[in-house]
């Protein structure tokens, strides 16, 4: 149990790291609710520090105070609206820590509804200075209050995928950015540029970025992100590990049906493979995981089952069984199931 668990952990390290540098907290696109509800947000209702964004459509309404000043509070939050911030009754306020900054996007827009309260007592306050009130009437996008978003790395992720490393990062926003550049290593130490691709320039939107190393370096190699502005100066992401081997063992799996509906069981057969644990894994060509389970005593002909769930959608998958020293892998296509989505 001890290997079992020991692999999981190296296995969790090295075929999907991530690493996060800020909170993004998503209102919940479905026309949001109260500022103070779970259900209002994704993953959670926002805390100190975090980005928040109100979708467009959404309108996510302040009902009770909410105290981000400092000393509570002494990291900087921004809040992205696309859609509305509304104060609908009179006296609560928003306080938010120094160096914070609100955008209202085209689109968006900052009100409060609520009758009476002479125009003061509804307020958006920032480093205890207030830069917003009921008496300033609603302030629709394209705007501005406090300190316009930072360049701000939300995640780097590097997850390999079959021959290559499939390399996904997202941004909160982008001031000046020129470009990115994918670098690798083998010790962390020395890097080679392996792809650059444009940046943004400026953004308060988060932008999703792709790209794929095709010709990963076997064994434990490292990729990091460099951004560079337009002025020539970069920073540079956290440091992401990755492991790729080759299947050199002769042993290979074999999948059927395939393709699979949604809602049947996917039979994996083992061919020439002797293994005491493997990992099983599911994910889709993004690298997000359908289905994770060890499997103990692996022999030559040996058939385990994978259930594939009703609700996954359509599309290419790949499924990897890795042990200690192999890995093995194949291409899964789901299909969906016209019984299913009648339901």
């Amino acid at each position: 149990m001890k290997g079992i668990l020991y692999w999981c952990i190296i296995l969790l390290g090295f075929c999907i790291p991530k690493a996060q540098f800020a909170t993004i907290v998503t209102s919940n696109g479905t026309g949001g609710g109260a500022w103070g509800a779970p259900a209002t947000w994704s993953p959670s209702i926002p805390a100190c520090g975090d980005t928040i964004f109100i979708q467009a459509g959404d309108v996510v309404t302040v009902e009770n105070q909410q105290d981000f000043s400092e000393p509570g509070c002494a990291s900087p939050m921004f809040l992205i609206i696309d859609g509305t911030l509304d104060f609908p009754v009179n006296g609560p306020k928003l306080r938010l820590p120094c160096n914070s900054g609100v955008i209202i996007n085209t689109g968006g827009l900052l009100s409060a509804s609520g009758s009476g309260g002479g125009g003061s007592s509804n307020f958006l306050e920032i480093c205890a200075a207030v830069v917003w009130r009921k008496a300033d009437g609603s302030q629709s996008g394209p705007f501005v209050f406090g300190t316009p978003l930072p360049i701000e790395l939300v995640s780097f992720e590097a997850n390999i995928n079959e021959d290559r490393v499939d390399l996904r990062w997202i941004t909160a926003s982008e001031i000046n950015n020129d470009f990115f550049t994918i670098e690798r290593s083998t010790d962390a130490k020395v890097w080679e540029e392996v792809i650059t691709t444009n940046g943004a320039g400026n953004s308060n939107q988060l932008l999703e970025y792709f790209e794929t190393d095709y010709e990963p370096i076997v064994g434990i190699s490292y990729y990091r992100l460099k951004q560079t502005d337009f002025n020539g100066e970069y920073t540079y992401s956290n440091i992401v590990p990755v492991r790729y081997e080759v299947n050199t063992a002769g042993g290979n799996i074999n999948l059927f049906p395939s393709p699979v509906n949604a809602g049947e069981t996917l039979n994996i057969e083992f061919k020439d493979i002797f293994e005491s644990e493997l990992l099983v894994v599911l994910r889709d060509i993004k690298g997000r995981e359908f289905y994770s389970k060890v499997i103990v005593n692996i022999e030559d002909g040996k058939l385990i089952g994978v259930p594939i769930e009703k609700e996954i959608p359509a599309g290419i998958y790949l499924i990897t069984a890795s042990s200690e020293n192999q890995m093995y892998s194949q291409k899964l296509v789901v299909k969906s199931n016209s019984y299913y989505s009648q339901e």
